[in-house]
């Protein structure tokens, strides 16, 4: 008799979940409700335990990913039987072909069902093809820009386990050589080589200077060229599950983005600020620390909102607009204003 451990589904929109770390060994004695492994999320992480007392057999490895609903373990009520479901055992029946293929590529036929005969055919699937430099650099992001908010997205970057941070490129290269330790590998003449080498994976991290509006210029250029601009969520950041929003997003520490809210691609909503439910938030904008957005806002694309700004409910502000810190909005904003405190 075995208990089966399958994935759960740790978030309603999941469907792949990494296990992160065993914390008992392979054929370790377990007690019912023991944690037995760490599973990941890009958003979440969560323990799994036992549910039964047994000897434990993990069918997959540390830091793999899982279809939710996949067999990741075994419980066994004795020792005698764990043993039967180690790696060719009698209960697994292969064809001479299918073992000498399972030998070469090293397969564990704990994966593969014990009710047929297994052939050839049916171990292609868990045959890996030879890795490309595609899919070696798909999950290095590198960061451009190596200021404020380069640094907030290495620091995001290192708690998702979905990218690493290959490198930033800055303009003040070479004078500048490294950002909390991750190197400034370049300026934008290495653009071309960093796309030649298969790393496609962008962050924005320009921000806007006074009036400046520097993230949509930027953001283009990087577009037009072929870069793929990923999301930088913090695990701290409260996302609704029907937010809907594009790409290329830095969301900091304690932003909380309400029901069905709408954000574009290319914005910045800094820390701590909130946008409550059914706002929307057009391209290339910057909600800053603070800011508060009551339901139904709507703001246009390249807008600047300041620290600590309040916006009352079904306030329409304009695209080009920048607000500044402290103010309390009441009522629209034509397109390219800009609001003063005292103004």
């Amino acid at each position: 008799m075995k208990d089966r451990i399958v994935m759960p589904r740790l978030g309603v929109n999941d469907d792949k979940v990494m296990v992160a770390q065993f914390l008992v060994e392979d054929g370790a004695a377990v007690k019912k409700g023991q944690a037995v492994a760490v599973l990941e999320t890009s958003k979440e992480t969560s323990e799994i335990c036992a549910p039964s007392d047994g000897v434990i057999s993990f069918l997959i490895k540390e830091e793999t990913e899982a279809e939710v609903g996949t067999e990741i373990a075994l419980i066994s009520a004795s020792r005698e039987a764990h043993e039967e479901t180690a790696i060719g055992q009698p209960e697994r029946k292969l064809t001479e072909k299918a073992k000498r293929l399972a030998e070469k590529h090293g397969i564990d036929l704990r994966l593969l069902p014990s009710d047929k005969i297994i052939r050839e055919k049916d171990l292609l699937p868990y045959i890996q093809k030879p890795y490309e430099m595609a899919e070696v650099t798909s999950n290095q992001a590198v960061i451009y820009g190596g200021g404020g908010f380069g640094k907030i997205a290495v620091e995001i970057l290192r708690q998702d386990p979905q990218f690493a941070v290959y490198g930033i490129v800055d303009s003040n290269f070479p004078d500048k050589k490294e950002v909390l330790g991750v190197p400034v590998i370049g300026d934008d003449e290495i653009l071309e080589r960093l796309l030649k080498e298969g790393r496609k994976k962008m962050v924005n991290a320009v921000g806007f200077l006074q009036k400046a509006h520097w993230r949509k210029p930027t953001y283009e250029m990087l577009k037009e060229k072929g870069f793929e601009f990923i999301n930088v969520i913090h695990r701290s950041a409260v996302v609704e599950q029907s937010v809907t929003m594009g790409a290329g997003n830095l969301i900091c520490a304690g932003a909380i983005i309400g029901s069905e809210a709408k954000i574009g691609s290319n914005c910045i909503l800094n820390a701590g600020c909130v946008i409550s439910h059914d706002c929307k938030i057009s391209d290339h904008c910057h909600i800053a620390s603070g800011a508060t957005l009551a339901g139904n806002v709507t703001v246009g694309e390249n807008t600047l909102i300041g620290q600590g700004c309040t916006v009352y409910s079904d306030v329409r502000i304009g695209k080009n607009v920048t607000v500044q810190n402290g103010v309390h909005i009441f009522k629209n904003v034509e397109d390219g204003a800009v609001v003063l405190l005292n103004g």
